[in-house]
Order: structure tokens, then C-alpha cells, then sequence
């Protein structure tokens, strides 16, 4: 059921719309009260005094008899890098192999580990000529989980092996797939084994020591960054300028056999494409059986790797020579990482390029230093937060640019800090005595804020989906189930006022609350001067800001300016008046503070504020699963959990008794509702399911408290539904906008709400 009727005539709007409100002493107050950011994020070192950690992030989500648990990672992954067989990708699960039982004792008491990466040559173990190896190793037991075996010769006659008679740009050792540059002779590679284990699929490991190998041999045949440094090549070779021997550059034709599962057509093909592999034409794909059940297809595959031959000024070889050893040392991951997804409210956050060509999505894997962590991608890719603010990937290509104001020629250990991110952790509340079960629990989706070398803060665009710094903490969850970090629009305060919500807000609780407000003692005052009182109060109680704008009265628009804003978009849109003036009148719970400032006003600052609006949920039966939204980590904190009489669905209730004849959350929507009805307003019914259910979000949009609901809610959900779309609406609407003045609020009530109020009988002095 919709409720628009005819839109009335367009509002007369105040010439002074502009014009501030003055300052009340109890404007004045509340904003004192309403904390910064810094009053939250304060915490950037542990117990022993070092900067947080990975282990500190992550460490509450593993388990000694899990894998990395990255099957369940969040955001889109490409359908070729997902879905490729054991040669490829990689997708953990949480379950172990026969493998796995050999674990070391170490496990049962240190459940966090990282991954690390070795490079081997030769050794009793090669098979081929030239073999070298890569291996993934777990920090906290023994055997490989993740391995590439390669092979490569140069050529036996290395005449052609010479540099072109042009200078030589050590830069641009680009992947290409075009004919053998002339100027340099041919060296070949084979892979024979890429494989990564069942269970550490997901996060594209298999790709990570893909891009190794190549690596390794674009700086063992294509790059000459090493003259001068490297004794091998200190007796051949041309000499450059400075004295140093230069050593033999190469074209590299790299091959291998993507043999794939015929039942996953084109997967792994795919993935190798994506690497910058090539179908070789003149061979033929070959079907092979491997003495098991399946069918499998051998494709031939290849990729080149071509050295540069740009002809540019020793300057610019000097600077591309700098700018690659900075790079190198910026891949840190080479010691020991942590696979992390980096997810928005839509999936996997895409980067810009440092080029600004790209927007990229990429698997991340963090490394923690003595000064923050840093995040590098599978393919070699760095994360940046440059001094103007913006976010990009710095790409192996990057290296090669020859700009000379490029931002890669600056000192090297201050390219270095900007790829270092400083985890904060923001507190919610919780205090450091807090040891149980229930409290390591509850602190598995505390918030963390990951700080930059410039003083801005990573953060996550919530329209473009892409990385980027604010000014402002941008909160981030660390997910050690999944080992996800996740950028989320919760805040330390509204996270703690949760916290306080679900561990107060007990059967017995409301009933107390109840017996205390509800005989309606507190004083006389109409329900327009309720609306000035609220002007003290905002309409974003737990928005993130700057010291500066919690000092300013009118850096946000007032409760009572969100509720005529409110009221206003229900007149424009054509709702009914009762619409409309519950709209205005909903937010008028908070003026409970004004009435009883010796109880309830120091209750609020120092404990819990029951008068902000916010998710409400039956009490005196089971708290559903999903626990209204994502503060489920706290339903322990409540002793309801462990009483039996609430342990049903049903509870303390009769079956479908009706949502009128239950408990909610006390709240200042619920107390404004009985007030309504205490005082004789005389609103429609529906008008009364808006005030009290809009904030039940379990019955009105998961559609749970089926057993306690009946045929009278199912009529009022759509009123519900509808109610909650126009606030959300105006919510977000109203976040920067300004505060209405005393003149424009008088103005708007004396054309118009004070002969909607008196229609409704919602007038005359009320008893609070």
C-alpha cells in the first residue's frame, strides 16, 4: 500500500534560509560533549609498546586445525583466476589435507602465521637444466604449500648476444609477444610446475609466483641493473661508461603446458592470458588421461620477454637504474605476508595506476615492518598514498618511466614511507580488564584505522569503489575468518553505543524503564517546545569529526533540523499529513534530557543514551541470527542469552500475539509513542506502527519474528517500509546541510504543522 496522494502546491520558502540560530547555553554543552576522532583513535601500539601488527589485526580468526580460510573471501574475483584448477589460482578452505597432520607442536599455541617465499637454484632435487624454484612456505610448520618449478639456458653461441649499437634503456623490459628482437640473441625457459594446494586457493598465490619467475628471469636475461655489482659478469662484456663490465642481454621465450580439466573448458587458459601467455598456433592441443577418471586438455602456451632498446641519454638509464632498485626494495613481501583482501560495501576496492590509465583489482598481500605495514599485490604492484592526497598502485612499469618530475625520483626512504600504513586501533568501549571469552569475542570485529606517513587516513570511495585518503579516519574491519579488511561506515562511537545497548538493554531493563517514564511525571511542555529543546542534540550523533567542527554549534544540522527536513520531504513528496507529523515529532524522545537533566542527562553522557535513535529488537525472547546488522559479536554481553525463559523464539510471549503486545528496546521513539497515546493524539493506527517499528529492522526488512508477528502487522508493514525509505532518504541527505534557524523552524510551524498538530489533537501542553 502506498500512501501518496496529491501533491500540494510548492512550499513558501523564508527569505532568510541562510541565517544561522543562535547559540543556547545547552547547544553550547552537547557540542562540548560530542567527541573528535582523536578521543578514539589513540591506540597504535600494543602491550609491549610496538606498533599494531598483523597478528594484532588478524589473529582472532585463525585456528591451529584451520587453513588460511580464504575460500570465504569477500568482493568478485575474475571467473578464470577463481575457478582454475591446482596449477593456478589459489582458494583455501578451512579443512586440512592428510599433509596436514604433521603439524608443528608450535601451532597449538600460536594460531596466527604468515606465508613465506624462498628462491632455490640447482641443488640434488633439479631435474632439468638451469631448474630453479619458488616455494611458499607457512611460518608455523614445515612443508611447501605453494611451489613453481622453471628452467632456462641462454644460448650456447653468444655472438649474437650483443648490445644494439644504440643505447641501451635498462627500463622497458616489457612483456611482449612479438618477433626476437634482433640486437640479442634468444634464451629459453620452461615451466614444468606451478601447483598450489587445494586448500590455499583464492588469492591468487599461483599468480604471485607466476609473476616471481618471470621476474627472475626478465632480471637474469632482460635487466642489466646489476653492472658493476654482480662479480659474475665482471670479466665479459661490453664496459659501461663508469668502468663497470656490462653483462649479456637476452630475448626470452618462456613456454609451458596449461593442462586443464576438460569439464572446466578454457579456466585455466584463461588465467594464463591474463598473465600475458599466448596460445602457440603451431601446436596442437593435445587430450591427455593421467591414469585417473578425468579427461584433460594440454594446451602448448608461451610468453616473451623482450630487454629495451630505446635509445635515451645515460641520464635517464642512471635514473631508471635508481628508480628500479627503490622498487625492489619496496616488494618486501619477499620475506613474509599475509594474503588481505582489501573489501567496500560492493566487494573487492579497485586502485588507480600511478599513471593514471588503469583502475585496477588486485589481490593484496601485507607485510609488516617496524614502521607499519605496506601492501604489495600478487603481480608486483605497490600501494601509495602520495602528499596531494590520492591513492595509487605503483606498477612494475612505473619503474621505467623516464619523466624527470616523476614522483619515483625522490629519496628513496621517503618513497619507502609512503607505502607504509600505520594501523590505529579505535576503541569501542571495552576495557583493558576485559579478559573472558565474551570480550575476545566481541573485540574480533573492532575497528582499525590505517594512517598515513602524510597524516591522512586510507579509506575506501563508497560510490567509485576505489581507494583513496581522507583527512578523517575511515574505519576498517579486520576479518581474521576470512582475512579481509573492509571498510566500513562504523564508528568507534556508534560501535560502542551498541555495545552499551546490547549489554543494558535486558527484559528486566525495560521493564524498569517502563515503571520509571511511563507514568508520564517528568513535567508539562507542548511538543513544539520539545522541538527547540532538541536543537541542542545532533542529527548525526555518531558521524566522525575534527576537533575544530565538534567546537563549531552549526558544523551539522540539529536533530530538530533533520526532523522538519523530514516532515518537509513528506509534505513535497504528497504523504498524508499524519505522515508528515510523525516525521516531525519522532525525534522528540531526546527532549526527555531536557526535562530530567539530574538522571537521565548525566545517564546519557556518562553510561548509555536510550533517546538516540537507533536499531531496536524485541526483548524477552531469541535474539535472531542476525542480530540487527553487524553488531552480533555482542548478543554475549547480554544475560538474556542465558536465561531459559528467553531462549525460544516466542519467549515471554504467546504465539503471534502481535508486535503491540511486546517489549521493544526502550527507546526515545518508543517512549514518544507512548507518550502520543497517553496524551490522546488521535493518529491513525498506521501512523503509530511507524513511530514504534520503523526502527525494528529485524521484522521490517529480514521479515524475522514471524512467530510473534500477526495479520494486523502484515497490514502495517508496508506504512513501516515506506516510512523507513523517506528517512533513509533524508538521512542521507542531510549530512552537511545547515541548520535551520529558530525563525525558519517558527515560520514552517505557524504556516502550516501547528493546524496539522491541532488536527490530531497533538497541540495542547503534554504530560512527559
Amino acid at each position: 500500500m502506498m500512501l501518496s496522494v496529491n501533491k500540494p502546491p510548492a512550499q513558501c520558502q523564508h527569505p532568510s534560509l541562510s541565517a544561522q540560530s543562535e547559540i543556547s547555553p545547552l547547544s553550547k554543552r552537547a557540542r562540548r560533549n560530542t567527541k573528535s576522532w582523536k578521543e578514539f583513535v589513540v591506540q597504535n601500539v600494543n602491550h609491549d609498546g610496538k606498533l599494531f601488527g598483523l597478528r594484532d589485526m588478524f589473529g582472532h580468526g585463525f585456528s591451529d586445525s584451520d587453513a588460511l580460510k580464504l575460500n570465504n573471501c569477500r568482493g568478485s574475483q575474475s571467473s578464470a583466476a577463481a575457478a582454475s584448477s591446482s596449477l593456478a589460482t589459489t582458494r583455501c578452505i578451512g579443512t586440512t589435507t592428510a599433509n596436514d597432520n604433521n603439524i608443528d607442536q608450535r601451532a597449538a599455541t600460536n594460531k596466527f602465521y604468515t606465508l613465506r617465499m624462498e628462491h632455490r637454484q640447482g641443488g640434488p632435487l633439479a631435474k632439468h637444466r638451469g631448474e630453479e624454484r619458488i616455494l611458499l612456505f607457512r611460518s608455523d610448520r614445515a612443508g611447501i604449500i605453494a611451489k613453481i618449478i622453471f628452467s632456462s639456458e641462454p644460448p650456447e653461441n653468444t655472438s649474437k648476444s650483443v648490445h644494439s649499437k644504440t643505447s641501451v634503456d635498462v627500463g622497458d623490459s616489457s612483456v611482449d609477444d612479438d618477433a626476437p628482437n634482433p640486437h640479442f640473441g634468444t634464451a629459453y625457459a620452461k615451466i614444468h610446475v606451478l601447483e598450489v594446494k587445494s586448500q590455499y586457493r583464492g588469492r591468487d598465490l599461483g599468480g604471485l609466483l607466476f609473476s616471481e619467475a618471470l621476474s627472475s628471469l626478465k632480471s637474469r636475461y632482460c635487466n642489466d641493473d646489476d653492472w658493476g655489482d654482480n662479480p659474475d659478469y665482471a670479466e665479459v662484456g661490453p664496459v659501461k661508461s663508469n668502468g663497470c663490465k656490462r653483462k649479456d642481454l637476452y630475448n626470452v621465450e618462456c613456454m609451458l603446458d596449461a593442462e586443464e580439466d576438460v569439464t572446466r573448458y578454457g579456466k585455466l587458459e584463461s588465467f594464463y592470458q591474463q598473465l600475458g601467455c599466448f596460445v602457440k598456433c603451431p601446436k596442437r592441443i593435445q587430450y591427455v588421461n593421467n591414469n585417473d577418471t578425468g579427461t584433460y586438455r594440454k594446451i602448448p602456451m608461451q610468453i616473451n620477454l623482450r630487454p629495451s632498446t630505446k635509445s635515451v641519454s645515460s641520464l635517464h638509464q642512471e635514473r631508471t637504474r635508481l628508480r628500479r632498485q627503490r622498487f625492489f626494495h619496496l616488494t618486501s613481501y619477499k620475506r613474509s605476508f599475509l594474503p588481505v583482501q582489501l573489501v567496500g560495501s560492493l566487494g573487492k576496492l579497485t586502485v588507480r595506476s600511478h599513471a593514471g590509465a588503469e583502475v585496477l583489482k588486485m589481490d593484496w598481500l601485507a607485510t609488516e615492518t617496524s614502521e607499519g605495514i605496506q601492501f604489495c599485490s600478487t603481480h608486483g604492484h605497490v600501494l601509495l598514498a602520495t602528499p596531494n592526497g590520492s591513492v595509487c598502485a605503483l606498477t612494475p612499469k612505473d619503474q621505467d618511466n623516464n619523466d624527470c618530475n616523476s614522483v619515483l625520483d625522490c629519496d628513496a626512504s621517503m618513497l619507502n614511507k609512503w607505502t607504509l600504513f600505520v594501523p590505529c586501533r579505535a576503541s569501542d568501549g571495552s576495557t583493558t580488564t576485559d579478559v573472558n571469552d565474551q570480550s575476545r569475542s566481541v573485540s574480533t570485529k573492532s575497528l582499525w584505522a590505517l594512517r598515513t606517513c602524510h597524516g591522512t587516513f586510507l579509506t575506501a570511495d563508497p560510490i567509485r569503489q576505489t581507494l583513496a585518503c581522507t583527512r578523517l579516519p575511515s574505519f576498517w574491519q579486520a576479518n581474521g575468518s576470512d582475512i579481509s579488511l573492509q571498510c566500513t561506515s562504523d564508528t568507534p562511537s556508534r560501535r560502542h553505543h551498541y555495545r552499551k545497548c546490547t549489554q543494558l538493554q535486558t527484559y528486566d531493563y525495560v521493564l524498569s524503564m517502563r515503571s520509571r517514564f511511563l507514568n508520564f511525571c517528568l513535567g508539562g511542555a507542548t511538543l513544539f517546545e520539545a522541538l527547540g529543546w532538541i536543537h541542542a542534540f545532533p542529527a548525526h550523533p555518531f558521524r566522525v569529526c575534527s576537533p575544530y567542527e565538534c567546537s563549531k554549534p552549526s558544523s551539522s544540522p540539529s536533530m530538530r533540523t533533520f526532523c522538519f527536513l523530514m516532515a518537509e520531504t513528506a509534505r513535497d513528496t504528497g504523504l498524508p499529513d499524519w505522515v508528515q507529523l510523525i516525521a516531525l515529532f519522532h525525534g522528540v524522545g531526546e527532549a526527555v534530557k531536557v526535562l530530567d537533566p539530574s538522571n537521565t542527562g548525566d545517564m546519557a553522557e556518562s553510561i548509555y543514551d536510550w533517546t538516540i535513535s537507533s536499531r531496536s529488537r524485541i526483548v524477552g525472547c531469541k535474539i535472531p541470527q542476525r542480530a540487527t546488522s553487524s553488531f552480533g559479536e555482542f548478543r554475549p554481553l547480554n544475560v538474556d542469552e542465558e536465561d531459559p525463559r528467553f531462549n525460544s523464539d516466542i519467549g515471554a510471549y504467546q504465539a503471534h500475539c502481535g508486535l503491540e503486545n511486546v517489549l521493544l528496546m526502550w527507546s526515545g521513539c518508543e517512549y514518544v509513542y507512548y507518550l502520543l497515546r497517553h496524551n490522546h493524539a488521535t493518529l491513525p493506527d498506521e501512523a503509530f506502527a511507524m513511530l514504534r517499528y520503523f526502527l525494528l529492522v529485524d521484522w521490517h526488512a529480514h521479515h524475522d519474528y514471524s512467530s510473534l508477528t500477526n495479520d494486523i502487522d502484515d497490514d502495517m508493514l508496508p506504512f513501516v517500509q515506506e516510512f523507513v525509505a523517506l528517512r533513509r532518504r533524508v538521512k542521507l541527505s542531510c549530512v552537511d546541510c545547515g541548520d535551520l534557524t529558530d525563525h525558519q523552524c517558527n515560520f514552517l510551524w505557524d504556516i502550516h504543522y501547528a493546524n496539522v498538530a491541532a488536527k490530531y489533537n497533538c497541540d495542547h501542553m503534554f504530560d512527559w
